[in-house]
């Protein structure tokens, strides 16, 4: 079935079902780095912020480009965070040289959008500049490639979105961090307990219906194009599951990666992409159409999977200086599934009917 979520492979699960549940964080490590598995990312942001906070006697600043999911952001208001965000150009990359005007900060985040690599020289000197720690929001990135993975005090992976889990993200420590960030984080990993149950039920009917029975069940999602998700508390911090671990234990990303580059590969032939992902493996295909909110309405009604992306914060949409970047792009992207437990022939001949 075509669908958002990735969805399970059977002999991942059935691995997953005698596995050690250690979860195995070595895929998004390079050797030099300390990592650990948390449950969600927005939660490993906050646990940053927290542990800058604690060092810092005082809430952070924390420097955001405009182009980011507000709702990730609900645990860092929740620290009393002082947010601040820069532009972003057309292309969705960050205007550094804005940066100054906004005075010192104590966090610097760049987000690696739909997995491709964001630049990230300035922002190093931004940081080095203030002595603030840089952050790679890597929630979108499979795993390190060159450009991911590499300049950052802190990076984020978020495994879940990616791969078929019910929860699970991973906090990488580089060694130029101070030995304390790494202890300061991990003290405010949660050790509340996670249940799988119900993510595992849905994906399992997910899988085993076959496609034609998808315009029969509900249909997930925002109705139109122009609409935002209802924003509010997140669920609270909790340790990954067992499941979670065991198939984090259990995913070949060389085998995922390749899936998904084949499958942007198959709608790149039917609509430009917006980016070429190159070496990174895409998070999601991306394009632009002349008219965003009449296609989107179109893949709907086909009750295909479409989405668009981010729910601006309230800072950001009411600014006219990010105009012309974060809100101009979020009127004019769509989102389409290109994870791994696709077929690439099945999901071009589903948006042919649409996209053609």
């Amino acid at each position: 079935m075509i669908t958002t979520a990735p969805l399970p492979c059977w002999s991942h699960l059935l691995r997953a079902l005698w596995a050690d549940p250690v979860g195995n964080v070595s895929p998004w490590l390079r050797p030099w780095d300390t990592g650990w598995v948390m449950g969600r990312s927005a939660w490993s942001l906050a646990a940053v912020a927290q542990a800058v906070a604690k060092a810092k006697g005082r809430a952070p600043r924390v420097l955001l480009p405009g182009w980011i999911c507000n709702q990730s952001l609900w645990p860092l208001r929740q620290l009393g965070a002082e947010l601040v965000f820069l532009p972003v150009g057309i292309d969705g990359h960050v205007e550094w040289r804005k940066a100054p005007a906004l005075g010192p900060v104590d966090m610097v985040v760049v987000v690696h959008s739909f997995g491709r690599p964001a630049p990230l020289a300035e922002a190093r000197a931004l940081a080095d500049k203030h002595g603030a720690l840089l952050v790679e929001d890597a929630a979108h990135a499979l795993a390190p490639v060159p450009g991911i993975g590499e300049a950052g005090d802190v990076v984020l992976y978020s495994p879940h979105k990616l791969l078929a889990l019910p929860d699970g993200a991973v906090v990488v420590v580089r060694p130029r961090a101070e030995e304390d960030w790494a202890a300061e984080i991990f003290a405010a990993r949660a050790d509340s307990p996670q249940h799988a149950g119900k993510w595992l039920a849905r994906r399992l009917i997910q899988k085993l219906l076959p496609d034609g029975l998808r315009p029969l069940l509900p249909q997930g999602g925002q109705v139109d194009f122009l609409s935002d998700p209802s924003s509010g508390a997140l669920p609270p911090p909790c340790r990954p599951t067992a499941l979670s671990r065991r198939l984090m234990g259990s995913a070949d990303l060389t085998e995922e990666a390749k899936r998904r580059k084949a499958n942007f590969a198959a709608l790149a032939r039917l609509a430009p992409a917006w980016f070429e992902p190159g070496e990174a493996a895409p998070y999601r295909f991306v394009f632009a159409p002349e008219r965003p909110a009449e296609v989107y309405a179109r893949i709907r009604a086909a009750r295909l999977p479409v989405e668009s992306w981010p729910d601006l914060p309230p800072e950001v949409m009411a600014d006219p200086g990010h105009a012309e970047g974060a809100v101009a792009l979020r009127r004019s992207l769509l989102l389409l599934p290109v994870h791994g437990a696709l077929e690439s022939a099945a999901l071009a001949r589903a948006y042919a009917k649409v996209l053609s």
